[in-house]
């Protein structure tokens, strides 16, 4: 979670975080009131920088949200499903990631508990949020358009380079097969 008294950053998983992220400690790590978590699992088992906002909320009492924009990452589905597949048979190649899960839009976590792409959805998105008018999409699939666009509004988004944004980072290896990925579009 990136956030300052304008806006609130919250990092879906799989959707561009890290580099949202790595730009933002790249290139606004002293901006005043900009308050960035530590993307580190050693330093924060808990993974707060994936805090939903409802969760930081319970975690930290003085956190408010106040009238500020929530600018949260999204992308379509049938590629969040694929990423979060190859991410999770990655951490776990132990287990048995049953690609066809997928069409129904559920996949295995490196726990072993069978999820569901819309807990994620709810988890992030509950229609109390939603309801208050003021959360932003960054979609993954349009990143430079949509970042200068909706950061644009708080800091100065034209000290990053261009070629910044044609750079992938944290990018999972490609588990998912070829015939797989066809018939997710399908």
């Amino acid at each position: 979670m990136i956030y300052n008294d304008d806006f609130i950053w919250l990092h879906f998983p799989k959707c561009a975080g890290t580099k949202v992220e790595s730009l933002f400690r790249k290139y606004y790590s002293d901006a005043p009131g900009l308050i960035q978590d530590v993307v580190d699992p050693k330093n924060d088992p808990s993974a707060s920088w994936h805090d939903s906002v409802a969760t930081r909320l319970n975690k930290n009492p003085e956190f408010t949200l106040g009238d500020k924009e929530i600018i949260c990452p999204i992308r379509k589905l049938p590629s969040w499903l694929i990423s979060r597949y190859d991410f999770e048979c990655g951490r776990s190649p132990e287990l048995n990631h049953n690609p066809e899960l997928l069409v129904t839009g559920r996949f295995l976590e490196a726990s072993g508990v069978l999820n569901h792409a819309d807990v994620y959805v709810q988890n992030y998105f509950p229609i109390s949020l939603l309801d208050k008018g003021r959360v932003s999409f960054l979609r993954v699939e349009n990143f430079e358009a949509d970042f200068i666009e909706l950061f644009g509004k708080y800091i100065d988004v034209l000290i990053i380079p261009k070629e910044e944004f044609s750079m992938r980072e944290n990018i999972s290896k490609k588990l998912f097969t070829r015939r797989n990925r066809s018939q997710a579009y399908e």
